[in-house]
């Protein structure tokens, strides 16, 4: 059996999805666990209370970080606050499994999985991962096998001499990694979102076993929400978007109970949800940056 890590960072009704998900489609994995960086003490109390076998594990990021956002003192947060990388990488070092699922709270399982059975096929296949979702990065298939119990694995080679191309052997989630090549790929990003040196380190690692194989399932098992970002920086600010107070509307109106997690599944929540709950809070230009950033940026992740 394996782990199943979620990354989590202050969206505790995408956090909610994502378990429910997990339990719903997932057979046979040893634990759950949540590597929150920085999520209110308050809603990790209500996911403990709603999903008391799930295991958390926190950064050492305490309310404060969360604060620090509201007030827009990225510098301060980058100062005080650990490397979200380097927490994942310890605690995942920590354990002894072979492999791992790896998710991000923005994402759910939307087919019924064996893992066991899905496992014993990378091993036997020398696979270093098997990509759940994978956007718009385009595979060249080479090969096929199908588990009895599960969804049909289709295999790739690495072609490492074009960036674009070599984004193909790595996914940051949203797959089953062998554990050695997730650690060795995540240990080299420099900061949150440092894709680059993790597909360097991918290729370094693919290019010293010439019998490394990667895997993608033949349809996707997993997708992913954009309702809202979350990221402890002024990216998504410098946008025009009140990233904080998207966030506060939405994980209180969970708090109270006034938002089905599962509405929309597999799907994202519907449009008309969000809008109905910003609309109570939020001034009407708040929401029409908001909806112009889905309208601009966004659309296109839900073809994927």
């Amino acid at each position: 059996m394996l782990n199943v890590y979620i990354k989590s960072f202050a969206r505790p009704f995408y956090l909610d999805r994502c378990i429910r998900s997990v339990k719903f489609n997932i057979n046979k994995y040893d634990k759950i666990v949540i590597l929150d960086d920085g999520s209110q003490s308050v809603h990790l109390e209500r996911i403990r209370q709603l999903h008391p076998d799930v295991e958390i594990r926190s950064s050492g990021a305490d309310d404060g970080k969360f604060e620090l956002l509201r007030q827009g003192r990225f510098d301060e947060i980058a100062h005080r606050y650990p490397s979200a990388p380097a927490f994942w990488v310890r605690e995942v070092a920590a354990d002894d499994k072979e492999y791992c699922l790896v998710m991000e709270d923005d994402a759910w399982i939307v087919r019924r999985l064996d893992l066991p059975a899905l496992v014993h096929e990378l091993k036997h296949q020398e696979a270093l991962i098997c990509k759940l979702w994978w956007g718009s990065q385009a595979h060249k298939i080479i090969a096929r096998s199908s588990c009895p119990t599960g969804p049909v694995i289709e295999y790739y080679g690495a072609d490492c001499d074009d960036f674009e191309n070599a984004r193909s052997i790595w996914i940051v989630a949203f797959a089953i990694f062998r554990r050695d090549y997730w650690l060795r790929c995540v240990s080299r990003a420099k900061r949150l979102g440092d894709e680059r040196s993790q597909v360097i380190a991918a290729c370094e690692f693919a290019q010293s076993s010439s019998s490394a194989r990667f895997a993608k399932s033949q349809k996707r098992a997993v997708y992913q929400g954009w309702i809202i970002p979350a990221r402890s920086t002024s990216e998504y600010y410098d946008k025009g978007l009140i990233q904080h107070a998207y966030m506060d509307v939405l994980n209180d109106a969970w708090f109270a109970g006034e938002i089905d997690v599962t509405e929309g599944y597999p799907f994202d929540f519907p449009e008309q949800t969000i809008v109905r709950l910003m609309g109570r809070r939020l001034p009407a230009e708040a929401i029409d940056a908001w909806r112009e950033w889905q309208r601009r940026e966004v659309v296109h992740y839900y073809d994927c």
